[in-house]
C-alpha cells in the first residue's frame, strides 16, 4: 500500500510527489480536508524556504533597496 499526496483542483489531481510504481495498481482516493487558494500557495512558498542562505538574501535587499525610486517621476 502507497500514500501519495495530491492537490485536487476540481477537474485534476496534481501529485505532490513521484508515484513510486509502474505497475497497475487499484486505487482508493480519500478526500482529507479542503484547502484554500491561499493555502495551496503557502504549500508552494514553504517546500521552497530555506533554499537561500543569509548572503543570498542580503543581496537581494540590496538590489531590492537600489531600485525602490526606479520609476519614481516617470511616465
Amino acid at each position: 500500500m502507497y500514500e501519495i499526496k495530491a492537490i485536487y483542483d476540481g477537474n485534476n489531481f496534481k501529485l505532490e510527489e513521484p508515484i513510486p510504481i509502474k505497475e497497475k495498481y487499484e486505487v482508493i482516493i480519500i478526500f482529507t480536508k479542503p484547502i484554500d487558494n491561499k493555502g495551496i500557495k503557502k504549500q508552494k512558498i514553504l517546500k521552497h524556504f530555506g533554499v537561500w542562505n543569509n548572503e543570498d538574501v542580503e543581496n537581494i535587499n540590496e538590489i531590492v533597496n537600489a531600485r525602490v525610486n526606479f520609476f519614481a517621476n516617470r511616465r
